[in-house]
């Protein structure tokens, strides 16, 4: 299986077993969640809408298939030093990138950064700025000493999804709302679209009217419901994941359920883990 190159938060490589035969072989393959693009490096289809509202994920993405310059990959190494590797770079490199308009630099930048900061994360202020504090720094819990690791710099990873998109009839990067229709003027019968939203409250709760993940509320998940049920009636596959709870279940009712359990991990060190109950609905 094909691995992303950055650290996401929710990212499907580890349910990839249980998406990919849902997925098929379809002509045109939509992805309006996309985060890391875990499922469309190993989804074969023709053609690829890929999509997600960080315009400065996509920029990364836009850059590194550029098919007249692949010198993408190298300007991003270039960060990856042990001078950049302490807590004093890493911030000064933050504010350079929030400062930033450039979207190539602020693409690289962005690499260095999902790399470099706590867990991987993505978290941007009120103002629009980055704000993921530094996380390669470890205590040890004998000693207490703190101890810097290095960052990995995904090369491999990297020109492996270059490769992979370059050698599709079409690949199309964007960075637009789910609810945009132009990501879905295209499509056909026999066409897939792959939602992977943020997703709702684990636990479940009377008053869900009122919860917002990510930004993501209670309204906009069922616009995205409804707009699985309008793709569907238009044969076009549609697959949804989502924490299995009642109001996911409510949600989906009219989609075939497949529960799934998914091993995440909950410490900064990555040591304690939890069995998450999730689904994959699928029109």
């Amino acid at each position: 299986m094909n691995k992303p190159f950055l650290k996401w938060a929710g990212n499907k490589y580890r349910v990839l077993p249980h998406l990919i035969p849902h997925i098929g072989y379809p002509k045109r393959y939509c992805e309006p969640f996309g985060g890391s693009l875990a499922v469309a490096l190993n989804t074969e289809a023709e053609q690829y809408i890929l999509n997600d509202v960080n315009k400065d994920l996509v920029a990364i993405y836009q850059n590194l298939v550029n098919p007249n310059d692949d010198s993408f990959i190298k300007y991003c190494e270039e960060l990856f030093t042990s001078e950049n590797n302490t807590k004093e770079s890493y911030l000064d490199l933050r504010t350079h990138f929030n400062q930033a308009t450039n979207t190539t630099e602020r693409a690289r930048l962005f690499v260095y950064l999902n790399r470099h900061c706590f867990n991987g994360l993505s978290r941007y202020n009120s103002k629009g700025g980055f704000n993921v504090p530094y996380g390669r720094e470890f205590k040890n819990k004998d000693t207490g000493e703190k101890k810097i690791q290095s960052a990995y710099f995904s090369k491999e990873e990297m020109m492996n999804f270059r490769m992979f998109f370059l050698s599709k009839q079409l690949v199309r990067f964007t960075s637009l709302s789910f609810e945009d229709s132009s990501l879905y003027e295209d499509l056909e019968s026999g066409d897939t679209v792959y939602f992977d939203p943020p997703y709702v409250p684990a636990s479940n709760t009377s008053n869900f009217t009122s919860y917002a993940t990510n930004g993501f509320i209670h309204q906009q998940q069922t616009e995205l419901a409804d707009l699985a049920e309008l793709l569907a009636s238009k044969g076009i596959k549609v697959i949804v994941s989502n924490h299995d709870v009642d109001i996911t279940r409510e949600l989906y009712k009219n989609a075939t359920i497949y529960p799934i359990q998914v091993t995440r991990t909950i410490s900064a060190k990555g040591t304690s883990r939890i069995k998450a109950n999730e689904l994959i609905a699928v029109y």
